[in-house]
């Protein structure tokens, strides 16, 4: 018992010391995205005035750097969160909503309203639920093919990536025979923030923080996921329900990213296994939060490098990420592999 509460207190100690770190990270890359640009600002002073050109509804640099600046910490933070949820509810280390094809069904969805004229109900409305209906179908074809090939954890991301390949292949037909525009489906499949307005980043933000705010309640139950069902029906609830609601709100949250800022992937893989690793535990009440916090500070940092290494040109911002993802990946592979051996 004693032993318990002295590892309890290292991992609390552990926890605080690491967020802090990261919350260091995500301040820096947040001032970075302010002062980085086609020329260099004070951070301060841009964010100060982007909050009046926001609260006055002016348009200038000021303002868009802020905005733009928000939507990485957001989207970001909403993409480690859903690959979180993903990676535990289907106790798959390799789960990402990028992976098991939520992202490329969602951009299937969102292709088709690129039809419909473009108007504030079809941004705030049609398109979400459109991203919505799209990447859960994908995702829920991800597992019906995963079930019949034994549903191990790599079965379901090959049959993800099945799925994300087909759906991502289909999302070019309607653009190239019916809209023939088809530059607009490969900037959306790249994932980009250029395009951003406070709209955006505040509609994901409230998507965000109900989420985040039910996988707290639910630290327990996730937890208990990870580990058996059994675990989860001691606590007196139902996993399949649970696992439906915690899976349904990551696939929301990938969906909303898709709708608005395209296909960015591999911020929600990487984002909760840096925070494992460096905390050392997978207890839910830490593993979340430090999740969200890496999410953003990833997404924010490599947004800088996108618009900054290679300027004037400016590479899609999951291009970037992916050089990070795909190591990522690798060696999250060799992990298993070495832990099965063991």
């Amino acid at each position: 018992m004693c032993a318990l509460r002295a590892y309890a207190k290292v991992t609390q100690k552990r926890f605080f010391i690491v967020l802090l770190l990261a919350l260091l990270i995500l301040l820096f890359s947040f001032m970075a995205q302010l002062a980085f640009g086609a020329v260099t600002l004070n951070p301060l002073q841009v964010l100060e005035k982007g909050i009046g050109e926001i609260l006055t509804s002016t348009t200038g640099i000021a303002r868009y750097r802020l905005e733009r600046a928000l939507a990485g910490v957001v989207v970001g933070a909403a993409l480690a969160l859903s690959g979180y949820l993903i990676q535990t509810t289907t106790r798959n280390p390799l789960g990402d909503p990028y992976l098991l094809g939520i992202s490329s069904g969602a951009l299937f969805a969102v292709v088709l309203t690129f039809a419909l004229p473009a108007s504030a109900i079809t941004l705030f409305v049609v398109r979400p639920l459109a991203a919505l209906i799209g990447g859960i179908i994908a995702y829920l074809l991800t597992l019906l093919i995963a079930s019949k090939a034994g549903m191990t954890p790599t079965s379901i991301v090959l049959s993800g990536v099945a799925v994300g390949t087909f759906f991502y292949s289909a999302s070019l037909f309607p653009q190239y025979f019916i809209l023939r525009d088809i530059h607009k489906v490969f900037a959306w499949s790249m994932g980009s923030l250029v395009v951003v307005n406070i709209s955006k980043p505040t509609a994901i933000a409230v998507a965000l923080i109900v989420c985040t705010l039910y996988s707290c309640m639910s630290r327990n139950v996730l937890n208990a996921l990870s580990i058996s069902d059994d675990f989860v029906r001691d606590l007196g609830r139902d996993p399949t329900k649970e696992r439906i609601i915690l899976t349904a709100m990551a696939a929301l949250l990938a969906s909303l990213c898709v709708a608005y800022f395209g296909v960015i992937g591999f911020v929600g893989l990487a984002s909760p296994h840096f925070a494992r690793r460096l905390l050392g535990s997978g207890d839910a009440r830490y593993i979340v939060p430090l999740s969200i916090v890496f999410g953003a500070s990833l997404l924010s940092l490599t947004d800088v490098v996108a618009k900054t290494v290679f300027y004037p040109i400016e590479v899609p911002v999951n291009v970037i990420v992916s050089l990070i993802g795909a190591p990522t990946l690798a060696a999250i592979m060799v992990g298993m592999r070495k832990h099965a051996k063991g």
